[in-house]
């Protein structure tokens, strides 16, 4: 009923938007897909917005069919996707107002089996942070919060974790394209110069693409989720992202994707920022 209700809220939020010619098209979700899953679906006429659906099988993020869209565009975002889209505006991939963000509340995805989806289970972004139309879920108030794992692991045993998982993939680059913040026309694996990929796949090449990938999202990971549900291998090294995000909010007091007007904390240089030595060296402040 919950789902159904909120459901309507934003058929109505869509049509008045069509209606008034505030936004070209919508970016919702039908009903449709594989075991049940609500898709992408792209909302021109008013009378198409019956057809939205909403509910916990929502999952894909939608953010990236608004990067490059030369158009009015009204999306409905789960609090994940706004920080998605804020991260977009505050890189100047896409302006502020050509986007009407419908942001909804989120208590978490699920798979067909009724499992939280990757980045649900842990997730702490409940309410969508900037919105222009708000959906709410009364549920998303009374959650608990998530509690840091306790305990530390040796460097030995983070290695042997690292080295199981990247033994998983065969550089398909699913994860890659699902995610939002990957958005360079050429990926630094794939450029001529420097080759950074031989003809033969190996371990060290994986390495290079994950820790690459992992730093050029330091600070711009909104923990969505997608790259893990992406990939066919079950490989999760979403958490060593998930350690770099961490040390850019314990260090700068950075979230990506909470404010519009916050420029990323590696996109600024202040006279007073912390510096920090790693392998042993010392910190400034």
């Amino acid at each position: 009923m919950i789902y159904e209700e909120m459901t309507k809220q934003i058929r109505e939020a869509a049509k008045r938007l069509l209606k008034e010619g505030a936004v070209d098209v919508i970016l919702a979700y039908r009903g449709g897909g594989l075991n049940e899953m609500q898709v992408p679906f792209f909302v021109k006429k008013p009378e198409d917005a019956e057809l939205i659906e909403w509910g916990d099988r929502c999952y894909q993020n939608l953010a990236p069919y608004v990067h490059g869209l030369n158009k009015k565009v009204g999306i409905l975002a789960k609090p994940c996707d706004v920080r998605a889209i804020v991260q977009y505006i505050t890189e100047f991939q896409i302006e502020r107002d050509k986007v009407t963000i419908i942001g909804v509340d989120c208590i978490g995805m699920v798979d067909e089996n009724g499992n939280a989806r990757p980045g649900c289970s842990e997730c702490r972004v409940h309410k969508p942070p900037v919105y222009d139309e708000y959906i709410r879920d009364e549920r998303a108030a009374n959650l608990p919060a998530i509690e840091p794992k306790a305990g530390e692991t040796t460097l030995e045993e983070n290695l042997e974790r690292f080295q199981k998982e990247i033994d998983k993939c065969i550089l398909c680059y699913s994860c890659r394209q699902a995610c939002y913040g990957c958005y360079c026309k050429t990926c630094f694996i794939e450029r001529d110069m420097p080759d950074w990929q031989p003809a033969e796949i190996d371990t060290g090449t994986k390495i290079t693409f994950h820790m690459g990938r992992a730093m050029h999202l330091a600070g711009r990971c909104v923990d969505c989720g997608a790259c893990e549900a992406a990939c066919q291998s079950g490989v999760n090294v979403r958490y060593i992202i998930r350690e770099v995000t961490k040390f850019i909010e314990d260090a700068y007091g950075y979230s990506a994707g909470m404010d519009a007007e916050e420029p990323p904390a590696l996109l600024t240089n202040k006279f007073d920022d912390k510096e920090f030595g790693f392998l042993g060296g010392e910190r400034h402040e």
